[in-house]
Formats: C-alpha cells, sequence, structure tokens
C-alpha cells in the first residue's frame, strides 16, 4: 500500500470479556481485556499504529526496533501495510517461530548477542541513518498508544485491580495514563517474570520504561509481583477453559491474581496482551499437561 493512503485504525476497541473459569477459581470478578482481537494478535498494534502515524507525519524513511517477537511483529506489519522500511534487531536466542513471523512482513533482521545489544545495536543503527528509534523508553508514542486501553476499560467497570503483564514497562505505564485520564482510580499489578522458560516477551524485566513504571504503581498504590511458569502454565490452561487460547506472556495476568488480597467483591481486569496462536510450539509448552 502506498504511504499518501490514509492512515486506517486497525487497533483497539478490543472486547472486555468476564472469564468465568478464572471468576470461580479466585472467587471474585475476573475479566480479560482481550487484545488479542487486534491486527496482530497483540497490544503492540496500538503502539505501532501510534508510531506508523508519527513517522509518516514527520516523513521518517525508515524505523528500527529491538524486539523478542510481538512488538517486531506489529511494526513490521504496519510497516508492510504503509509502505515503510523497517528494521528488526532481535537476540540469537529468539524462537524460531517468532522470527518466522516478523519474515512474514519482510523487514530488514539483525542478530544480535542478546536483548540488550539488541537494544544497543537498534540505537546506534536508529542514530547513523535516520531512523526512527521505535525502543521502549524512545517514543512516547508507545505509552500512548496504551493508554487507549485504559480509556475503554475505564468505561466498563469500577476495579479493584488492573493486572498487566510486564517487561519494560510501557503498557502499564499506558494503561494507567489512560485510566488517570479517565478519573479512574484502581491499583496497578505488574506481573513480571524474570527467569522463564513460557514467556519471552517478558523475560528480564528489563525496564526501560522506569520511571513511568515507578511512577504509575506508586501513584495507584500498586504492586509488583514475579511470577512462575508453572503459574503462567496453570493460567494458560485456565484461561483456555474460558475460551482464549494465549502465550505465556499473557497468562502471567492471570497467573498474578494467586498473590493479590481478593474478596467476593472485587473486580479485576487482566490485560490478555496475546494470543498463542501464533506460536504453537510455545502454546504445546503451556499446554503440556492435561487440565
Amino acid at each position: 500500500m502506498n504511504r499518501a493512503v490514509g492512515l486506517v485504525q486497525f487497533a483497539g476497541k478490543t472486547p472486555l470479556r468476564i472469564l468465568n473459569n478464572c471468576s470461580e477459581k479466585f472467587r471474585c470478578r475476573v475479566f480479560g481485556k482481550l487484545e488479542t482481537f487486534n491486527l496482530t494478535g497483540s497490544h503492540k498494534d496500538r503502539e505501532s499504529e501510534e508510531i506508523v502515524k508519527y513517522a509518516i507525519h514527520k516523513d521518517k524513511r525508515g524505523l528500527a526496533i529491538a524486539s523478542t517477537g510481538n512488538a517486531a511483529i506489529s511494526l513490521a506489519a504496519y510497516s508492510y501495510i504503509y509502505g515503510l522500511e523497517c528494521h528488526v534487531f532481535v537476540p540469537k536466542s529468539i524462537a524460531v517461530e517468532r522470527i518466522a513471523q516478523i519474515q512474514s512482513y519482510n523487514p530488514i533482521i539483525t542478530t544480535s548477542e542478546s536483548y540488550d545489544s539488541a537494544i544497543a545495536e537498534c540505537e546506534a543503527t536508529a542514530e547513523r541513518y535516520g531512523f526512527l528509534n521505535c525502543n521502549p523508553g524512545a517514543r512516547a508514542e508507545k505509552v500512548q498508544g496504551d493508554s487507549s486501553i485504559g480509556v475503554e476499560i475505564a468505561k466498563k467497570q469500577k476495579w479493584s485491580y488492573v493486572v498487566c503483564p510486564t517487561n519494560n514497562g510501557t503498557l502499564l505505564a499506558g494503561v494507567w495514563k489512560g485510566l488517570r485520564s479517565s478519573h479512574m482510580k484502581t491499583r496497578m499489578v505488574a506481573s513480571v517474570a524474570k527467569q522463564t522458560k513460557v514467556a519471552q516477551g517478558i523475560a528480564g524485566f528489563h525496564k526501560f520504561e522506569r520511571q513511568a513504571l515507578e511512577d504509575a504503581i506508586k501513584n495507584s498504590n500498586g504492586v509488583i509481583i514475579e511470577v512462575s511458569d508453572q503459574e503462567m502454565c496453570e493460567a494458560a490452561r485456565l484461561l483456555t477453559s474460558d475460551g482464549l487460547i494465549v502465550e505465556g506472556a499473557a497468562a502471567a495476568a492471570v497467573a498474578a491474581l494467586n498473590h493479590l488480597d481478593l474478596s467476593p467483591r472485587s473486580k479485576v481486569c487482566c490485560v490478555i496482551t496475546g494470543t498463542g496462536l501464533k506460536f504453537p510450539e510455545s502454546v504445546r509448552n503451556l499446554l503440556s499437561k492435561p487440565p
């Protein structure tokens, strides 16, 4: 598609659905904000949409991002749609099925030793050639894109907790920004997995959006919870029973509920960040034990 074609909103207005089996297990009302309904099946599309708008407005010829999966898939897809040049930097540990998804949209891919080195190489390349640096912490448009999640969920309920799978903090900071703009008060929960084999998207807890993340947690009286692979596998199987096939990072939101002080009056929104349908091997690992 030619760059001159007007931007179409593909991302957002995703369903908010009660999760009956999750609600029964945790003895409260648990809802899922289903970001799996976005263009490439993750919340990253909200970020990419805002970045592409900015890039076209500023007449940027190339975009650059370091990613372990969904962010690169999304940005590459949006770049393909609007005829932009996309440069993706990935760690050599990236799963084969993830790199295959990224390759689908024909970006220029560079492999680095680690995620941190991919970030550094991406930023150096962007500066050298004038590409738009689309990494976490570098683009306010990413937080702005995710803020629409907060705006949407604020319209539906008053929440005891809003839970976000968290690595760099962009998503949680964005959701909190949207909630705050809608005058919604709730406690934010960052579900993290510093060491994990089943949730590559949040592995490491890098906090490249550190200040915005810490401000959101502090100002909402929120909490950071570290979840285990076992908890994420159990959560993925529970979500499957509620009709949702998710990736490990998305299951982290429900896994965090094991550690919250919940009552029958609690209303919890879990941001279900990404579909598992793109990553069959990852889903097999998550669901390897019977329910």
